[in-house]
């Protein structure tokens, strides 16, 4: 217990040390970097974005979280493991109950807990401080710990069961397990792209369908016209938390949905949401979110079986000094969660060139069924300008980590659409 105490609190000292590290210079966020100014015009007569100090400041805060994040999670998974929580907690699990299930619905609350308090500084920092440094956030302290709570009660309820899975796997099958895991969770990871539409995001938020107006009706022309019958565009009030824009496509089959935010909807005018709409509808027409699953069923393969190689050689090195058996053994969690986090980061490059593509074979389809690419440059600078995203962020960071194409490179692909050329809705392929 004095290693979990002593290891717990060098990770908050560091992650609060962190976190002091990375306040801006400025306090407060000025009032009038969140405000859309598209009416400024460019040297050619081009709309542009303004950018500002606040939006350069709480962008490179953003790209530096995303790499320490990566640092902070590695080292409080190996502070787990070098101070033996991950073992005792085993021990404690194995005394408790004799089933694999018991012992998982013991060992992943503690594990999860001493993790979630290491991590917690960072967290607060990224999630809470950072957006209200920089006036991005409507949400009261109250508010955010009854998310992290909710969150945290979400995952616990169905990680546990997974954890379960793995480790019967694991040791009926301790060759060939990463193969038997990864069939089993192609039906688990369908079933929660198609339930959490449903049932995990009104835990966090209130939708509802888009109300009856002018707007709406211009939205359903446009779904007719791309070829969608029947539209399904929710409004959700995501104002309650964040005064940032952003709209997205969630769900598969019967959950299959267009989501606004409702931020968006008031801040931007309506051939601008239409535009956002068209978009949306290019990935909902395009069938993006399930080449999406597809894509991560198939790497997850890979992942799985070179996860498997890596846990061996790690815990043939190190599992005497973890007080880790083999990988069989529950207290191995920590390593498998090391080795997925590494790959997940290492491999962020190809996701989000894979993503990039996707964005972009979107924009182009919002642009072909609206023709409006002056209401498109418009809604990009706002989305640039009230969320505080740099429009041209540096090479290496646009290639790491940036799922959509950089918003610079999006308003001068919509400026170069004139307005009076109206695309048709029976081709939209590059």
């Amino acid at each position: 217990m004095r290693k979990l105490l002593y290891g717990i609190a060098v990770g908050a000292i560091f992650g609060l040390a962190f976190a002091a590290a990375l306040l801006p210079k400025s306090a407060a966020a000025q009032p009038e970097a969140l405000q859309p100014t598209v009416q400024e015009e460019g040297k050619n007569g081009e709309l542009t974005v303004r950018v500002t100090p606040e939006m350069v400041r709480y962008s490179r805060t953003r790209y530096a979280l995303y790499f320490a994040g990566t640092l902070v999670h590695a080292l409080a998974l190996l502070v787990i493991l070098r101070g033996g929580v991950s073992a005792r907690l085993r021990d404690l699990a194995e005394r408790k109950g004799r089933h694999g299930l018991v012992q998982a619905f013991i060992y992943v609350p503690l594990l999860m807990l001493a993790y979630g308090l290491l991590t917690l500084p960072l967290s607060f920092y990224s999630s809470f401080f950072l957006p209200h440094q920089y006036g991005l956030s409507n949400q009261k302290l109250e508010g955010w710990l009854l998310d992290q709570a909710k969150s945290t009660g979400l995952s616990l309820l169905l990680t546990s069961p997974v954890v379960a899975l793995l480790y019967w796997t694991l040791r009926r099958k301790p060759a060939t397990w990463w193969f038997g895991f990864w069939l089993a969770s192609i039906p688990l990871i369908i079933f929660s792209v198609v339930v959490a539409p449903l049932v995990v995001d009104p835990l966090f938020n209130r939708f509802r369908p888009l109300p009856d107006s002018p707007l709406k009706q211009r939205i359903l022309e446009l779904a007719s016209e791309a070829g969608i019958e029947r539209s399904r565009v929710f409004e959700v009030d995501a104002s309650q938390r964040t005064k940032a824009i952003n709209a997205y496509v969630t769900g598969l089959g019967g959950s299959a949905r267009i989501v606004l935010w409702d931020n968006l909807l008031n801040k931007l005018d309506d051939d601008e949401v239409a535009f956002i709409m068209a978009h949306e509808m290019g990935h909902y027409v395009e069938r993006h979110v399930p080449i999406g699953v597809a894509f991560s069923i198939a790497g997850s393969l890979f992942v799985l079986w070179f996860t498997d190689r890596v846990a061996r050689v790690l815990i043939r090195r190190q599992g005497d000094r973890w007080q880790v058996r083999d990988l069989q053994d529950l207290a191995s969690l920590p390593v498998l969660m090391l080795i997925l986090m590494l790959i997940n980061f290492f491999g962020s490059p190809v996701e989000a060139a894979i993503s990039r593509t996707i964005e972009s074979r979107a924009d182009t389809f919002g642009l072909r069924l609206t023709g409006d690419g002056r209401a498109a440059a418009s809604a990009f600078i706002k989305l640039s300008e009230m969320n505080l995203s740099h429009p041209s962020p540096p090479p290496f960071i646009k290639y790491w980590m940036f799922s959509h194409p950089p918003l610079q490179e999006r308003i001068d692909k919509a400026l170069a659409v004139r307005t009076e050329e109206r695309g048709g809705a029976t081709d939209f392929t590059d």
